[in-house]
Parts: C-alpha cells; structure tokens; sequence
C-alpha cells in the first residue's frame, strides 16, 4: 500500500517537473516570437546615449535592458536615465532630452494615428518640436501637453506636482478638457490634485537647452544669457554657474548678482549651466560650441608641382575634419581672389581625389558646413596653392614638393609611419558616436571597447585617451 502511495507521488512530482519544463519553453517561444514581432514594427525614435547609465524597458517584457549604443524605441516602450546621467530620444523630426532620475514612456495614439505621446512619470524632460514636424503630445499627471512646431519647453514630474516652462514659441496644455495656452518665456504649475502653484522661477530664453553654437575665429563667442523671472522681486539677485562637465568641476566658472541677462565668452566645447537664486536651483540645460573655422589644408602641400605628360594627374585634396561639420564646401580656382571658381563641390568627408585639372597655377581653400539648426557663421580656411604641369620630360619628377614642406611635415611628425590613433573624450562623447566618427558605423564601438579594455561601455568619462585601433 505504502509502495503505492509513494508510486502516485513520484507520477505527480514527475508530471509537475515536465508540466514547469514545458511552460517555461512556452513562455520563452512567446517571449522570442516577441522579440521578433517588435523587430518587424517601425520604431517610434532613436533613443542616444549622452551620459552613463540608460535603460530601456519593451512593453512586453519585465526586465530591463542596458542601451550602449543609439537604439530604436517602439510604441509601450518605457526609458529611465539614472543618476547622473542623460540621454535623448529623436522622434519624428522632436528632440527629447531625458534629464537624470527620469522615466517616461513612448506610446502612439489610441486610434494608431496622428503624432506620438510621451508620458513623463518623472523627472524632467526638455522637448524642441522641430519646424517641419507636426508637433508632440506630452502626458504629465492626467494633464496633456501640446508641444506645437518650432516650440522649446521644459517640464517636470514629482511629488510636488508638475511644472511647465516654454523658451520658445507656443504650447497648449489641456486639462479637465480645457484648453491654454502657455506663450513663450512663461510657466505653469500644478500640485498632484491640479492646483495651480505660485512658484519662483526663471523661464530661459537663451540660449535653449542643447543649443548649437559656431565659432568661426580664434576669440572666444560671447554667448547671450537671458531669462524673465517669475515671482522673484527685483532685488532677489540670481547666480549663473558654469561648467564643462555636468558635475561642475572642469572650468569651473560663477557669475552673481544678476537680474534677467548675463553675457559669458566661451571657448568652443561643451559647456553645462544652472541658474540658482540662494539655496534653489530654478534651472539648469546646456549647449555646445563648435569651432566652425577653417580647416588646416594637409595635402596638397603649398607650392608643390605635379607633371604629366599625356593624363592629368589624380591629385587628393586633404584637410583637417571639423567636430559637428555635416560636411564640407571645396573651392578652386586659377585665380588667387577667387573671383572666377572652376571647381565648387560639396562633400561629406574631409578629402576629395579628382583629375580634372590641368597645366597652371591653382588654388584652394575649404569651408566646414553645418545644419541649419546650428547657430553662427562659418569661415574658410587659408588659401593654398599648388602647380600643375604638363612636360614631355619623362625624367623629370612626377611630384616636386618644397624643402622646407617636407621638414615642417617632419618636425611636426617624428614618427609618421606609426598608425595608432588616439581620441581624448569630450563631454557627451558616447562609444557609439566616436566608432561613427572614425570608423562610419557605430556598432564597431566594440573595437574601441577591446583595444581599451573597457569594463563598462556605459562608463567613459571626459579627458579619458583612448587608443583607436
């Protein structure tokens, strides 16, 4: 009887395992299947790391995933940036930056049309709608923000309520099915039961978060703050901070004593700000400066001379690359003033290879070219010369380069056979843009990764050399 007994539990504990075993290959057959469905659905965005720890979370699944590189966000999809650290989500022509502690999901309408929405559960998120896009809808709390073309806002989620603050143009918020409209250079805020909260603050004019500078000369770019203060009384002093790291350490600098404007010079980089009246931070953002000047002119050397007898000579234009520059705009001309151009073409890398000059003397310059969301002028670079002549002397050089070229190139390059490269991290560098940079393709990050031994992908901090294999 015993052994009977012990027979029907062992079949039960038996059918128990198999039953356990056979859920989990289904529950990883769904998961999987899953996974391929989200690969076939068109993404809502691009989702790019700025700083640190980023992570991604699909609507489907429980566990979150760590994003190293630029990433595809779908519909459900759920994004937190940790502490210290900041991303942001490119949306259908909309810049989204996810600040640090934030989390915020992506989803489409309910109809599946028109334009996507961005829930912010918390933290703080700063959205430039785009010109040419149709806008995007935020949902704070149970409250909908409109952020309509060519808008610039700020907004934030927490225990406190919700805060909205427009730099620029226009946004409506609806709520309880009323509509306002919140105009450029004020704010609004509500406690979590939608009372309205009288708050001091300072809403940012300029520059807007993650504006784009260009510096087309050696002096630094005297870069305009300005700001309206709200619920701040005239004598209430307020203090600017800058930085060019997000913790405020690397050149440092402090400006106090002032009401609604400041005037900073700059040098070309990354720079991060807040603005404090005492003990409050009202707010915080950052901006870039890029060094939109002329090039150095590498190759060809200045006054050297290609012959050739019968086919003109491939001659390979070369210049020093431009940080942010969408590509380059290349002149030449058989005159010094540039008053006739025989060749003007735009390209996307920083060397041209062309045949198509012939005996004289030529000259050259390049001029780095941005988009047009960058602010600022660009400026060409030194002009160059070169010769090009048509011999029947088949001795004579192919290539004739000056002396005093060649020992400049020398003393400038001890050691020119060596390939190895190095790139010194700026702030907001991920491994992902830099692999993009040198290699075209940001998923080689994974060879900076190897040559480097880095443990973590995520943690890569400004000054940082690394070897570019």
């Amino acid at each position: 009887m015993n052994d009977k007994r012990f027979r029907i539990v062992d079949i039960i504990v038996l059918v128990f395992f198999i039953s356990t075993a056979f859920l989990g290959l289904y529950l990883f057959q769904q998961d999987l299947m899953q996974t391929f469905d989200t690969r076939d659905m068109e993404p809502a965005g691009i989702l790019i790391i700025r700083n640190n720890i980023v992570q991604r979370r699909h609507y489907d699944r429980v566990l979150w995933d760590r994003v190293f590189v630029d990433s595809p966000v779908y519909p459900g999809d759920l994004v937190r940036v940790a502490d210290l650290s900041s991303a942001a989500l490119d949306i259908e022509d909309n810049e989204i930056f996810i600040n640090e502690n934030t989390l915020i999901r992506i989803q489409a309408n309910m109809d599946g049309r028109g334009n996507f929405q961005v829930e912010l559960r918390e933290g703080n998120i700063s959205v430039t709608s785009g010109a040419e896009s149709q806008g995007i809808v935020l949902d704070i709390m149970g409250s909908q923000i409109m952020a309509l073309s060519g808008s610039v806002l700020d907004a934030s989620a927490g225990d406190e309520g919700i805060a909205v603050q427009v730099n620029e143009g226009i946004v409506e918020l609806i709520q309880d099915g009323q509509t306002r409209e919140i105009t450029e250079g004020t704010m609004v805020a509500f406690d979590q039961e939608g009372v309205e909260r009288i708050l001091p603050s300072a809403v940012v004019t300029r520059p807007v978060t993650n504006a784009r500078f260009l510096k087309n000369s050696r002096e630094m770019l005297a870069v305009n703050f300005a700001w309206n203060r709200i619920n701040l009384d005239t004598d209430e002093m307020l203090r600017l901070e800058l930085a060019a790291d997000f913790n405020f350490r690397n050149n440092y600098r402090r400006i106090d004593g002032l009401n609604n404007s400041a005037l900073v010079n700059l040098d070309a980089g990354q720079w991060h700000w807040k603005l404090s009246f005492g003990d409050t931070l009202l707010r915080r953002g950052w901006f870039t400066i890029f060094d939109s000047s002329g090039p150095m002119l590498t190759s060809p050397v200045m006054n050297s001379v290609f012959r050739y007898k019968d086919e003109r000579p491939s001659l390979r234009f070369q210049w020093a690359e431009r940080e942010g520059a969408s590509g380059y705009l290349v002149e030449i001309s058989d005159t010094q003033d540039f008053s006739a151009v025989t060749v003007s073409r735009r390209i996307s890398s920083s060397s041209l290879i062309m045949s198509e000059l012939g005996h004289g003397t030529w000259y050259w310059r390049v001029r780095p070219v941005f988009l047009s969301s960058y602010e600022g002028e660009t400026s060409y670079s030194q002009v160059s010369s070169f010769k090009v002549e048509q011999t029947v002397d088949i001795v004579a050089p192919a290539v004739e380069i000056p002396a005093a070229s060649i020992e400049r190139a020398i003393a400038i390059r001890p050691e020119p056979v060596r390939s190895i490269r190095h790139y010194t991290i700026q702030p907001g560098d991920t491994l992902g843009r830099i692999a993009n940079r040198f290699y075209g393709d940001p998923m080689l990050w994974v060879r900076i990764v190897n040559a480097n031994n880095i443990p973590n992908p995520d943690l890569i901090f400004p000054g940082q050399v690394c070897v570019i294999p």
